[in-house]
């Protein structure tokens, strides 16, 4: 019997250490995809160009708003505008996912999530009313309500499943 105990104990602690090896990976993943996320943000030259271009707009009189409005749809600036504004929503989607840290971000990009939110609040909620869509950029502003809580992790409904599997 004592020899069936210890198949079975070796068996066990060789699934825990399987399944234990399977959640650490999970994690190193994870935080190398939004370590990679920020350096290509970074560096990358048409996203660098597209924040100045926001942030200069943003800082003009009328803010962002104006260029939610029809007439400024194919405009470069708007372009620019979107640019930013979609980077936000994919890092969003990529943390609801479990492919991005959220912690890492966070602790990264904290106080620019939320300084470039309230920039674009007045741009999505006019592009939100003309276009009767409130999804628009709906991820986006989740994020933001997650940079302003005193969580230290995402909603759970996404961080379970997320974190984990």
């Amino acid at each position: 019997m004592s020899e069936v105990g210890a198949i079975i104990f070796s068996g066990v602690l060789a699934s825990v250490v399987a399944v234990w090896g399977i959640f650490s990976q999970r994690a190193i993943t994870r935080r190398r995809s939004t370590i990679e996320l920020i350096a290509k943000s970074e560096s990358d030259k048409d996203m660098i160009e597209a924040k100045n271009v926001f942030i200069r707009l943003a800082h003009e009189e009328g803010g962002l708003r104006k260029y939610a409005e029809q007439d400024h749809e194919g405009c470069d600036e708007t372009h620019s505008i979107r640019l930013v504004l979609n980077e936000f929503e994919l890092i969003s989607i990529g943390i609801q996912r479990g492919v991005l840290d959220f912690e890492l971000y966070r602790r990264w990009n904290r106080s620019g999530t939320k300084k470039y939110w309230i920039f674009a609040k007045p741009f999505v909620e006019r592009l939100r009313e003309r276009t009767q869509n409130d999804a628009l950029y709906h991820e986006f502003q989740q994020l933001y309500d997650w940079m302003n809580s005193e969580k230290k992790h995402a909603p759970k409904r996404y961080w379970w499943w997320g974190k984990f599997f």
